[in-house]
């Protein structure tokens, strides 16, 4: 009788699975195995697990519905907790046996060369939080993953090892790294709690004005996510400020840049052109060539939607190199999508509707629905002028069962149905398209609630 082969993952998988780089369905593989009682492999993980996983970091089950912990990733580090925790109580309970009662209180002496486990922990921490970094481009559950293990690790390591003031910043980084990545996730409540606690930590830290401006300006993020926008502004302000104090002209060039987007959400186009423009003469343009290009990006779109068409095509023209060698292709879909809209403002319909069509196919394509609707109401718009109400009607037809089909919010259909009964009775006007276009863009950045 043949006998089945098992596989065990190996070391380095053992390492991502508990660091929180495994797809859902790789760690979900490694939790299966593990769930057969695999004691090679519990071995394996054993020091890995001592590294990364602290008491009280992640819960044995997950916790309320609709909090971060409910992710698959989150299940996967609780299993994996519950592994190491029970393979310490065995080796405690090993140890207990084989030592005599007396030897017991005496602590053992610490081997040439072992480092000593808040130095270990705290360079863990370190490590984890440059990755945080690297895992921008994966999925949210990751760096909320990751940046829990980080935060585990700064809560856990000893006052006496470094200073307090020392470990306050440390942990005032971990706190700010996972509130960050909750509000990427869209839990802006976990977000706001852990910001909270990182700006708290500070106050207790050093003082490093940089890490008071990185705080600072990831709270400001999240204002815009909460639509706080005024709020934002003032703490970019501050940003900025303290930036300029420490003569960095590039990271006070960014907080203008990023101000910007609050004068663009208050249609605010006068000023967000001149911090647009201040900001892009501070920065460093070799050191951040995609944040040159979505200022640029920012600039032209603004100057497109206040009427000034002609100067918005001669700066896109003079940076239309930045889409091709710094852009992804979502990028020059979007660089196209302003090409079209110039040339409506310039009164070339032809080349804004071919403009509109090769975008409206692209994000299709890219299954973003949201910004094909969005191309789609500019076409329309376009349309509009010159009688084509048939075409109208079909183009938003399509584009309410593309929504329906993919379980897109109803607020999102009503307005796009609204619009076409409008368009039906012949009372569709450009404002009604532009109005409809602001509540998409206001229901893309709106979480969506949680019924019960």
């Amino acid at each position: 009788m043949a006998v089945e082969r098992i596989h065990h993952p190996r070391p380095v998988e053992l390492e991502a699975f508990l660091l929180g780089q495994l797809a859902p369905r790789e760690a979900t593989r490694v939790v299966a195995h593990l769930l057969t009682g695999c004691t090679s492999c519990r071995r394996q993980m054993e020091p890995l697990a001592g590294v990364v996983l602290t008491p009280n970091l992640i819960p044995d089950e997950p916790v309320e519905v609709g909090s971060e912990y409910d992710f698959p990733l989150f299940r996967a580090f609780a299993a994996a907790r519950r592994y190491a925790s029970s393979l310490a109580r065995e080796r405690r309970e090993v140890e207990r046996d084989r030592e005599d009662p007396p030897l017991r209180e005496v602590p053992r002496p610490q081997a040439k060369g072992e480092r000593a486990p808040a130095e270990r922990d705290w360079e863990r921490c370190e490590q984890i939080l440059a990755r945080c970094r690297e895992l921008r481009q994966g999925g949210p559950e990751a760096r909320v993953a990751a940046a829990s293990l980080a935060v585990g690790l700064a809560e856990g390591i000893s006052l006496d090892f470094r200073g307090p003031l020392q470990l306050a910043d440390l942990q005032a980084r971990a706190w700010g790294e996972r509130g960050n990545a909750r509000r990427v996730a869209d839990d802006l409540p976990g977000a706001e709690a852990d910001l909270a606690a990182a700006l708290e930590r500070t106050r207790q830290g050093t003082g490093d004005p940089r890490l008071l401006a990185r705080l600072l300006d990831l709270t400001a993020s999240l204002r815009v996510d909460q639509r706080r926008l005024a709020e934002a502004s003032q703490l970019l302000d501050w940003v900025y400020a303290l930036h300029l104090d420490l003569g960095e002209r590039h990271e006070a060039g960014r907080a203008l840049i990023s101000k910007s987007n609050a004068a663009i959400h208050f249609l605010d186009a006068k000023t967000a052109v001149r911090l647009l423009t201040e900001g892009l003469a501070l920065i460093d343009a070799e050191r951040d060539p995609r944040l040159v290009l979505a200022a640029v990006h920012n600039l032209v779109s603004v100057l497109v939607g206040d009427g000034q068409a002609a100067d918005a095509r001669r700066v896109f023209e003079e940076s239309r190199a930045l889409y091709s060698a710094h852009g992804g292709l979502l990028d020059q879909l979007r660089g196209r999508w302003l090409e079209g809209q110039i040339a409506s403002g310039l009164a070339d319909p032809a080349e804004a509707e071919r403009s509109f069509q090769e975008v409206r196919s692209g994000f299709a394509q890219a299954s973003l629905p949201y910004d094909m609707a969005l191309v789609s109401l500019d076409l329309a718009a376009l349309w509009l002028e010159q009688g084509r109400v048939r075409e109208i009607q079909a183009l938003l037809g399509e584009t309410v069962a593309i929504f329906e089909a993919r379980g897109i919010r109803r607020e999102a259909i009503a307005a796009l149905l609204m619009l076409r009964e409008a368009i039906e009775r012949e009372r569709a006007t450009a404002s009604l398209l532009r109005a409809v276009a602001s509540e998409l863009q206001r229901l893309i950045g709106e979480p969506v609630s949680q019924a019960g």
